[in-house]
This record gives structure tokens, sequence and C-alpha cells, in this order.
């Protein structure tokens, strides 16, 4: 980040915390529901294989720029599976494109040509989630998050040999400081924080993780845990240890009560159907949220210190 971007943080959080606006920060958009996995704990519908196209993409992304909006994640599905039509759909902010609703020009594009787009139109990051079952090595995304699940059960909720590729392909990636993991916590992988912890410390290839809990799939609360309070006590005892744990202390507190005042409009998704929310698109569970993010959210609009180092200390690596 130059000097320039750097200064638009203080002015957005000035906007926000003393003049009431809700400005998004970052952007979730879920670009594919594609996915060589069926994972236990997913909440993706696989059942009609959906891209948007890219032009859709460049709308969305130009849309959220205008809002506020500075970050930007690629999610599926599986994001590296992307391969999207030149556009060719009608504008869903008022504006309609100059090709015909359901055309495809057979250019398509991928992954990287979206991390390319968001950093020409002004984004000072674009990131990407893998499940990295394959080389993803040609990524150009500024930042990699993948997603484990596990030593063992890694390939329980995953599949057979899941944990070896993901091994096999973040050793390919030519910036391990650029890689970072994501582990959802549920009942089959609760027993094996601490394991995961340790292959993460002493990974030359993965520079932290974030921890995340369960949501509820449909109605689906099984894989739910029931004593989050003693789970992040022990995260927050290994982070206190030096280990590379990217959620802040403050973030996981809020966490064990999850009750907390939500402040998620800093962060705008986009679903696949083309809708945009200021904040999560299901509220269904949201005084039971355990995602990682509605913590750091709150940590951020509180003005942590730690939760703003980190995040910075993120977005930063070259």
């Amino acid at each position: 980040m130059n000097i320039k971007q750097l200064l638009y943080l203080p002015l957005w959080y000035f906007k926000i915390r003393f003049s009431g606006k809700q400005i998004p920060l970052q952007t979730v958009i879920f670009i594919t529901n594609e996915c060589n996995y069926n994972c236990k704990h997913c909440c993706v519908d696989k059942t009609k294989p959906y891209s948007m196209t890219y032009d859709e993409i460049k709308e969305h992304l130009i849309y959220s720029y205008n809002q506020g909006s500075r970050f930007v994640d690629f999610e599926g599905g599986e994001g590296g599976k992307y391969k999207g039509g030149r556009g060719k759909y009608r504008g869903k902010y008022g504006k309609e494109l100059d090709t015909k609703l359901g055309e495809v020009t057979g250019e398509y594009k991928t992954i990287n040509d979206l991390c390319t787009l968001a950093k020409s139109i002004g984004f000072y990051s674009a990131t990407v989630t893998t499940n990295a079952s394959y080389d993803f090595s040609y990524f150009n995304a500024d930042h990699v998050f993948v997603s484990i699940d596990g030593i063992k059960t890694h390939d329980i909720i995953r599949g057979k040999g899941a944990f070896e590729a993901l091994k096999a392909n973040i050793a390919k990636f030519p910036a391990p400081r650029k890689v970072s993991a994501n582990m959802v916590i549920n009942q089959i992988n609760r027993d094996e924080i601490e394991a995961v912890l340790e292959f993460v410390q002493k990974s030359p290839y993965i520079n932290g993780i974030s921890f995340n809990f369960y949501n509820p799939v449909n109605g689906e609360t099984a894989l739910c845990v029931n004593d989050r309070e003693a789970i992040i006590k022990t995260i927050l005892n290994y982070k206190k240890r030096g280990y590379k744990i990217l959620n802040s202390e403050r973030g996981l507190k809020y966490l064990i009560s999850p009750d907390f005042k939500k402040d998620c409009w800093i962060t705008n998704f986009i679903t696949l159907d083309g809708k945009c929310y200021s904040g999560c698109p299901d509220k269904t569970y949201c005084n039971i949220c355990g995602l990682g993010m509605s913590g750091e959210m709150r940590a951020l609009y509180d003005f942590n210190f730690q939760t703003i180092l980190s995040g910075l200390s993120l977005r930063c690596r070259k």
C-alpha cells in the first residue's frame, strides 16, 4: 500500500465513526459455485453449476469501489475454478450493458483476470480463497487464503487425499508470505485445533491462520460447538505464546458471546445471483455468529490497535 492508500483509511474511519455513515471497506464476491469438493460444513448450493460473467463482476466491483470499498476477496465454490464468459448480461445498478442478455462471446476469463481487473479499478488488494486441492502457484492475487480443516479430519471433511494435496500445493506457491490458512471449527475437527496450530507454526509456506466457528446451514446445528469460550481461551493462549494467529485478541473475545453489536456493514457481500448486501447475506443466525470477521469488524469499529495492525500487516505483505 502506498501513502495515498494509507491516508484513505483514517479518512474512512473518521466518516464511519463520527458522521454515522455506513461505508464498506471490503467486498466479498462469490464468483462461482463450482467446486471439486463436497465439504460437510459447506453452505454453497452446487446443484446447478454457475459462474458470474466477467462484465457482471466488473460492474459489481465498480459499484463497490464507488461505495467506498478498497479491498476485495473472490470466493466460491472454488475460486480457482472460475472461468467466466466475457459479459453479456443486464446490469444490476441501472445501467444496461451493450450486450445481449445471455449471449456469450467465447472469450473466457480466469481468476487472475479478476484480480488484475480489481487493481485496475483502484482496489488496494485482491485476495482469493482456495481449497488448495490443485496447483495455485499461478495466482496473481495479493493474498491467498487456503482452507484447513484439521490434520486427520481434513480428509474426513473434504475427502481422501485432500490434506496431502494441500501440503503439496502450498509448497509450490512462490510467495509464502502471501498465503494464510483458515479453519472453520466444528464438532468434527474441534480436537485438532492444537495440531493445526503446530502445523501452521512449523510450516515455512503459511503466513498465519484465522479461525471461525461453524454457522448452521439450512438449520442444521449438529456441527455447532457448544463450548466456544474454552476453545477461544486455548487459541488466545497460543496467540500469547507467539503462534501465527491472525485473529486479534479483541475479535476472538467477541466470539465468546456472539450477541455483541455487529458492524458487518464494513463488508458488502455480493452473492452469485447478483444481489448486493450491506453486511452478511444471511442474518438468520446473527445472534450466534461464529465468523471471525464479524468480531474483527466490531474490533475495527472500536479502533482496537491490535486489530488495525494485524489487518495492515496482512494487506501490506510483499
